[in-house]
């Protein structure tokens, strides 16, 4: 049983195909030979999603891996806009094939970039078929039902066009129903999966795969550190092994405790009563149940097998540990002692396996030995003294942060459980491979990826499944600075990323624009929620409104020619977005006079000014319309005491101070040659720059004064009421002290606020590298680290350090915590 955890790797590897989900009458088509079905409602998404997964990202040499790509490559040819199912099969030439099924049906499919190509019409007792020849490689396709249906073989195209439309079966059916309708799906058809398996593990015959269940299905969650598989497996016939819990209460699995961090790994069941388990047993074959080793498993909680070196362990784990030492130890002879435990031998080795089977089958047994509440079985003494002193010395399974990440996804209660360390897996996983992928797979990486997981808790007539392999990293110093994701877009980014408030996680999420002018929203870990595209680029940040005051966040922004509110999930909240015919020409300004979420959206086209409300109504109460010049930034809110001042700077050197109706609030007279900095409260006064360099501060009754800051041209600020920070060539500025920095391209300086911390951050977008400082000018330990942009810091959860997100390539994102 320890090689099913092949299974689950079989299932990531095959996660490295093409396409996807479906709904309705989609699964009409589905071949009854089909094995393996991958279902998406949204295939662009998921496969953005599986590109960026380090794990596959690191193996995607692997020979199965383009050898499915390149079997799967007239997909690419096709839209992937709407649910659709990709289904395998092994068909009659000993070969497995692919069935594509999708209403999403192109006007006509693109080949203009294959050089060798031939498309012919095929008449069929099962109807017409096109048969293209791409670069010598055939492929099949046919509409039925407003249906396409795509193949690589004819074979398996003809018996799905001639397929019955009755009833799916029961198993196949509670699957389905099973399936989360948001999320990608995998649908194992043990009994049609088992010809498959064969062909990919030829060498681990051994597995139950078709004895397993009938119907699996997986929910998958793929980020950009783990994959996490959630369904459920069914069986109507009461022999499949899963069957053989049926009222079996699950118990705590605890193996993990006795299990040395360096063993292979573990497959444990655990069960509360074992009579109930022993009388599923029963009705497969007869059981010799009148031994020692039957009372001891009464006792029972958990059995288990520990794969480690110098041999394997068998696991009794008892409720009852003082009557079980003294039955069962009664006739058996001490042979040594390590650290006051006794090692006794063991001579009835068959007796366990004939109680067991076929779940569980120990051999070889030689000697036990009992620590806590374990007994503990194996050919070889020093695999018990090695679990002792593992145990004593907390170097177990339980205790190492890999275990412990990957069991804050699982249960710690489960009927079956099994626990792969990855470290040397990949050898494992070689030993059972065809021969001409034998080397690739030894040669897969795990690095980062130190556990693989697989539970199974049996309720009523079916059993949940949990899978997962995460990114587990080792405590790291307090003062390191660690990458938690790194995500590639399909295109380079056009804007920075910036955080954004998740109101369900209460963390935070990333959204960021390219350049082909499509918005993600991202989760920390990688995963891309979704993709919207837009009618032309962000113009400047994104902002975050909270429009029906109830803690549930939007993006807000101004593209060329529209105000646009967005919810979370990627929807437009009513009436937004806001069209215009003339263009934007500075980014949206919002305002919230009195943090009553009460806000208004200003917009800019050129010298006009337009002011709306959260129902996207004009605000008559505002009374500028227009400037007399051409307004050179989005106007400003500073809040100084208890009054508002809106700040408009012109092309003409005027700047306005108005008030909330648009009224001179505060006079300045004099003419300024603005620089492209912002308009900051500073120590009560207005504070920005001129284009020679120095420091323009107005006070709130309009009078203007000047600081020589000898800043260069190009010089940038930042500013808080109590903080300034300024950046001249490479010379940065914080307070009153001034740090050179290496000669670079730098971003505009920008101050955060966390935690009642002050953070100040450049990047050298030249040298690649992104800097953080404290309030007293300070290089936070850690840094530089890599970016390309200006970061977005803040806390990335409620309990968690402060982190920031960057661009990373060309077409990245990267999310680091400090």
């Amino acid at each position: 049983m320890k090689k099913i955890l092949v299974i689950l790797i079989s299932l990531i590897v095959l996660g490295c195909a093409e396409e996807n989900t479906g709904a309705g009458e989609l699964t009409n088509f589905i071949p009854e030979s089909a094995g393996f079905i991958l279902k998406t409602e949204d295939p662009d998404l998921f496969f953005s999603n599986l590109k960026n997964n380090e794990f596959l990202r690191k193996n995607q040499s692997h020979p199965f891996q383009k050898d499915l790509k390149e079997q799967l490559s007239f997909l690419r040819h096709l839209p992937h806009r709407l649910p659709s199912y990709l289904c395998f099969a092994q068909t009659d030439n000993d070969t497995i094939s692919y069935l594509f099924i999708s209403s999403d049906i192109p006007e006509e499919i693109s080949l203009d970039s294959v050089k060798n190509k031939k498309v012919e019409t095929i008449t069929s007792a099962a109807g017409s078929i096109r048969k293209y020849t791409l670069e010598e490689k055939i492929t099949y396709s046919s509409i039925k039902d407003s249906i396409l249906l795509v193949s690589d073989s004819r074979e398996l195209l003809e018996s799905s066009l001639n397929g019955r439309r009755s009833p799916i079966a029961p198993d196949f059916a509670k699957a389905l129903k099973a399936a989360s309708p948001n999320q990608p799906a995998i649908f194992i058809n043990h009994e049609t999966f088992g010809d498959i398996f064969d062909r990919l593990f030829p060498g681990a015959r051994f597995i139950p795969v078709r004895k397993f269940s009938n119907w699996t299905v997986f929910d998958t969650e793929i980020t950009n550190t783990g994959i996490k598989l959630n369904g459920i497996t069914t069986a109507q016939d009461s022999l499949k092994y899963i069957n053989l819990f049926q009222g079996v209460t699950p118990a705590r699995n605890t193996i993990a405790e006795v299990t040395p961090a360096s063993a292979t790994g573990l497959y444990s069941i655990a069960f509360r009563d074992f009579s109930v388990l022993q009388n599923n047993l029963r009705k497969q074959e007869p059981k010799q149940e009148t031994s020692a080793e039957n009372e001891l498993l009464q006792t029972a909680t958990e059995t288990a097998i520990i794969w480690m070196e110098p041999a394997p362990v068998f696991v009794v784990s008892s409720e009852e540990v003082e009557n079980a030492r003294i039955s069962f130890t009664h006739d058996s002879e001490i042979t040594d002692e390590f650290r006051e435990f006794p090692i006794y031998s063991y001579t009835d080795t068959g007796n366990f396996g004939n109680l067991l089977e076929p779940l569980m089958d120990p051999d070889s047994l030689k000697y036990y030995l009992i620590l806590d509440r374990y007994f503990l079985f194996s050919e070889d003494p020093e695999a018990l003294r090695a679990i002792v002193t593992q145990k004593h010395n907390e170097r177990t399974l339980s205790h190492t942060n890999a275990y412990r990440t990957a069991f804050e996804h699982l249960s710690t209660e489960a009927s079956i459980l099994m626990v792969a360390n990855n470290t040397g897996f990949s050898e494992e996983i070689a030993a059972h491979v065809p021969e001409e992928f034998a080397k690739a797979t030894g040669d897969l990486s795990f690095k980062g990826f130190p556990v693989t997981a697989l539970q199974f808790i049996y309720q009523s007539n079916y059993a949940h499944i949990h899978a997962i392999l995460t990114k587990a990293e080792e405590s790291r110093p307090p003062n390191e600075v660690s990458q938690l994701s790194r995500l590639n877009l399909n295109a380079a980014l056009a804007t920075p990323p910036v955080l954004f408030d998740n109101h369900r996680s209460k963390g935070k999420d990333l959204a960021v624009q390219d350049i082909e002018n499509t918005l993600y929203l991202i989760s920390p870990e990688g995963t891309i929620y979704w993709k919207k595209d837009l009618d032309s680029r962000i113009l400047g940040r994104i902002s975050q409104v909270d429009l029906y005051k109830n803690g549930r966040y939007q993006l807000a922004f101004a593209t060329q020619n529209a105000l646009h509110v967005i919810d979370r999930d990627g929807n437009p909240v009513k009436p937004f977005p806001l069209k215009f015919k003339d263009e934007i020409t500075q980014p949206a300004a919002i305002f919230d006079y009195d943090n009553k979420r009460d806000y208004r959206f200003v917009i800019v086209q050129n010298d006009r000014i337009y002011m709306y409300d959260n129902r996207g109504r004009s605000v008559s109460g505002f009374s500028v319309k227009k400037a007399g010049s051409r307004i050179l930034q989005a106007p400003k809110h500073i809040r100084i005491g208890n009054k508002d001042y809106i700040l408009i700077p012109e092309s003409s050197g005027k700047l306005n101070i108005l008030s909330r109706t648009g009224k001179i609030r505060v006079p300045v007279k004099e003419k300024i040659a603005f620089s492209e900095n912002k308009w900051f409260d500073h120590h009560g006064s207005f504070v920005s720059t001129n284009q020679s360099g120095e420091l323009v501060k107005i006070s709130q009754k309009g009078a203007v004064t000047r600081e020589n800051m000898n800043l260069a041209e190009n010089h940038r600020i930042d500013a808080t009421p109590k903080t300034l920070v300024s950046l001249s060539e490479n010379r940065l500025r914080i307070k009153d002290r001034t740090l050179d920095l290496d000669f670079g391209l730098y971003t505009a300086p920008r101050i955060f606020y966390v935690n009642n911390k002050i953070y100040v951050s450049v990047t050298d977008t030249q040298a690649h590298r992104v800097y953080v400082f404290d309030s007293n000018g300070k290089l936070l330990p850690g840094f530089p680290v890599y970016g390309n942009s200006a970061i977005d810091l803040d806390n990335l959860s409620r309990n968690s350090r402060p982190g920031f997100t960057v661009q990373g390539e060309e077409d990245g994102v990267l999310l680091y915590e400090l």
